[in-house]
């Protein structure tokens, strides 16, 4: 179970159903490393600010703007959306890769095959995870506690 700290930064009501938005930090696992001033990653890290994404989710009693909330997704759901999003164009990729190697001894045409493949494999798995994962979907997806 993956766990995540948000704070509600809205709710708002559409149609009768209201909705809260919840704001996430997404923080470097740089900055916390103790030996981050000697490492150059840690060094570049610090100058990067930290990323707030923001969720949108089904209104639950008590919720509060400003109050904290933690969110939580099932290992399960982030397996599955990991396969989708990484293996599809990969599996393109080195398939695409190994077919025009045996087609053509041309190296330049086989690069451009396969990173076209995999391109091509990355708007699959984006269409698929779409139909896999409507936004609606994630709402049973992530629970609050």
């Amino acid at each position: 179970m993956l766990k995540e700290t948000g704070r509600i930064i809205e709710i708002t009501e559409i149609n009768g159903e209201k909705s809260v938005t919840v704001e996430c930090i997404s923080k470097s696992a740089c900055k916390s490393c103790s030996s981050n001033d000697n490492c150059g990653v840690g060094v570049v890290a610090k100058g990067i600010s930290d990323k707030s994404h923001h969720i949108s989710m089904p209104y639950k009693e008590g919720m509060e703007v400003n109050k904290q909330i933690e969110l939580l997704v099932n290992n399960k759901d982030i397996v599955q959306s990991s396969l989708v999003v990484y293996i599809i164009p990969l599996i393109l990729f080195v398939v695409t890769c190994i077919i025009s190697n045996l087609i053509t001894d041309n190296e330049p045409l086989i690069i451009l095959f396969s990173v076209s493949a995999l391109l091509i494999g990355s708007v699959i798995a984006k269409l698929l995870s779409a139909i896999l994962y409507p936004a609606n979907s994630l709402n049973k997806m992530i629970s609050t506690k």
